[in-house]
């Protein structure tokens, strides 16, 4: 039989939940610096099977986030990153746990700063005479760090069933459990996608019908209800 050599890497994006699957647990999908926080932030990852696990970490800068310009770069020299991890390789034992700490060496920020996080196992090669399919699951760490002076600021505007929202602050708005209702019968609605819009980010939204539409808008200063007539 032919050798089958295949492997998939699959990186899960989660926003409310841990992120768990397989051997390895990481404790946040999310970190977000807060304007006048702590410029450390620490991740907990857990090695719940029954092999020693290696893993990698790689920091990723953002830049254009959420836009057709959107591009992750990993800086050529490790002296220019204005967000560390460390450390950048883990072994944890069967059972055991590890902390990746994440830190910004940006004391002044005019700008919101996302990165993301790569945290990837590091498997063997497989044996030469075997056939078999291995599947590696890296998460990936979306990370914030607010601007000094936070603003959201969200703009909308309707044309129809199209609805367009905007942010023109200097913060990311997370717009989430969205819904729309039929206007001639309130008893049929249906659920609406999420989106995060980063500083400057605009999104236009196809609605299933020509009536209000709302969103839980979360921003760095709590969440609100929102209805867009």
């Amino acid at each position: 039989m032919k050798t089958i050599s295949t492997t998939l890497l699959a990186f899960l994006l989660l926003f409310t939940l841990p992120a768990a699957l397989a051997d390895m647990y990481v404790d946040r999908s999310i970190v977000i610096f807060e304007a006048g926080g702590q410029p450390r932030e620490d991740v907990k990852v857990s090695n719940t099977g029954e092999e020693v696990m290696y893993i990698q970490v790689e920091v990723l800068e953002v830049k254009a986030p959420g836009s057709d310009a959107e591009e992750r770069i990993k800086a050529a020299d490790p002296r220019e990153q204005k967000l560390i991890a460390t450390p950048q390789k883990l072994v944890i034992q069967p059972g055991g746990q590890k902390l990746i700490r994440l830190v910004n060496l940006q004391k002044e920020n005019q700008t919101e700063r996302i990165y993301r996080i790569n945290v990837t196992p590091i498997v063997p090669p497989l044996e030469e005479e075997t056939s078999q399919l291995r599947i590696v699951v890296a998460y990936q760490i979306l990370t914030i760090i607010q601007p000094d002076e936070p603003v959201a600021t969200l703009g909308a505007s309707r044309e129809g069933k199209q609805l367009k929202l905007s942010n023109s602050g200097n913060s990311n708005i997370l717009l989430s459990e969205g819904k729309q209702c039929d206007p001639a019968d309130a008893s049929i609605c249906e659920d609406l996608p999420s989106r995060r819009l980063y500083a400057g980010n605009e999104w236009t939204l196809d609605l299933p019908w020509d009536g209000p539409a709302a969103y839980s808008v979360r921003t760095f200063d709590g969440i609100k209800k929102e209805i867009f007539p």
